[in-house]
């Protein structure tokens, strides 16, 4: 049986897709074939209803242990083996159900600016379903992606979330980074996520190949074809490196920067994380007073 000794847990939109691929290259690391397994957030109720997660956002592609299982066959003598599923964070029970099953794992989680990312995460939803953004209509305050109780902003609360691994885990076992320290040193940062999984940090991943980028596409044929979600899960476990990046480095041609979120819409939607913002820093003890300068 083989189960994973690290987890990457999220949070969505900032970084995870990019780590799961740099963590993959590394010839001492094994990731699971399926990317977002989403195992630890799976539950139904009596009625057959999810205990969490939105059908029309989410999908559990892996949802038995035996299936998790399966998707580290292959792991070998790798020193660390992982998976990566952002909606890991947002769950309620996923912090507890990793505990009991993998008792000594690792967690490893990113953050990103709380505006930023709901912004981010709402246009990838607009993309996922062949929408284009109504700037003028969606760019306000009263949107329904930046109301106070929508999905987008209410995960981008990230206190309480990660609070929940601080509980069941050694915080010598849970490593916390930035967005920004992704944008601003990522090599920086793989390095330093090697040595924490205890593989060599002197290996060089492939920087060049773009994963998961932002933005609006010019075609929304060619980012249907590049990002649904069936064919992706079919294929992902079996095509070719050299194919994916290829398809990856043609989905990114066709993106355009999307526009950016005003100013006053910013400031605005921000000083709603101000409190949150403040427990997350004192939790991780890093400073996060950026995301409110911006």
């Amino acid at each position: 049986m083989t189960l994973p000794d690290f987890i990457v847990v999220g949070a969505a939109k900032a970084g995870t897709t990019a780590l799961y691929w740099y963590l993959g290259d590394h010839p001492q690391v094994f990731m699971s074939r399926v990317k977002e397994t989403n195992y630890f957030a799976y539950g139904l109720d009596e009625g057959g209803h999810l205990l969490y997660g939105d059908p029309e956002l989410h999908h559990f592609p892996i949802r038995t242990i035996d299936a998790y299982e399966r998707s580290f066959e292959g792991a070998g003598d790798a020193r660390a083996v992982g998976e990566a599923s952002p909606i890991y964070l947002e769950c309620p029970q996923s912090a507890g159900r990793i505990r009991d099953t993998i008792p000594h794992a690792r967690i490893i989680c990113g953050l990103r600016d709380p505006v930023d990312r709901a912004y981010s995460d709402y246009l990838m939803y607009l993309r996922s379903r062949g929408r284009r953004l109504d700037a003028a209509r969606e760019l306000t305050p009263s949107a329904a992606w930046a109301r106070p109780d929508s999905h987008w902003m209410q995960i981008s609360m990230y206190h309480e979330a990660l609070r929940r691994y601080f509980d069941v885990f050694p915080p010598e076992r849970i490593y916390v980074f930035l967005f920004d320290d992704l944008k601003a040193d990522q090599a920086g940062l793989v390095r330093d996520l090697y040595r924490f999984l205890g593989a060599d940090d002197s290996f060089v991943p492939d920087f060049d190949t773009p994963h998961n980028v932002g933005g609006m596409p010019a075609s929304m044929l060619l980012e249907r074809v590049f990002t649904n979600d069936s064919l992706r899960r079919a294929v992902d476990p079996w095509i070719p490196k050299r194919a994916a990046d290829w398809a990856r480095r043609t989905r990114t041609r066709n993106l355009r920067r999307a526009p950016r979120l005003p100013n006053e819409l910013a400031k605005e939607l921000r000083e709603r994380f101000r409190d949150d913002i403040s427990k997350t820093a004192e939790l991780i003890g890093r400073d996060l007073s950026l995301w409110l300068e911006r």
